[in-house]
């Protein structure tokens, strides 16, 4: 475990959802911003509910998307992140991606994960 991530297990608990959120937001925009950019993220940690809207490259309108329920495990030292019900503003990305992410787990970053 890196001493980022140390300090952020201790001290997020303290904040509120919305500082989590401005957190995840900085972390997609950097490492996704040949996609676009978040604009909006919010997370309900004690609910495991979060939305968020992005504006991607070559959209005319923004995406928005709703996590309804996402459940978090761990294997070994490995967090995983299960999305078990979504919905977006886009009817063709619904049915691609409840195709793609049905029954699947996946890693979360070891800087994100104390952000769930």
């Amino acid at each position: 475990m890196s001493f980022l991530t140390s300090i952020l297990e201790t001290v997020l608990p303290l904040l509120p959802d919305s500082a989590v959120a401005w957190g995840a937001r900085e972390y997609f925009n950097v490492r996704y911003q040949s996609l676009g950019h978040m604009t909006t993220l919010q997370i309900d940690s004690a609910n495991k509910k979060a939305s968020l809207d992005l504006d991607l490259k070559g959209e005319t309108q923004p995406l928005h998307i709703t996590i309804n329920r996402y459940e978090l495990s761990t294997a070994g030292d490995k967090t995983l992140i299960e999305i078990k019900e979504f919905t977006t503003s886009r009817e063709w990305i619904n049915q691609v991606a409840a195709g793609f992410l049905k029954g699947k787990k996946f890693e979360v970053p070891e800087v994100v994960k104390a952000l769930l």
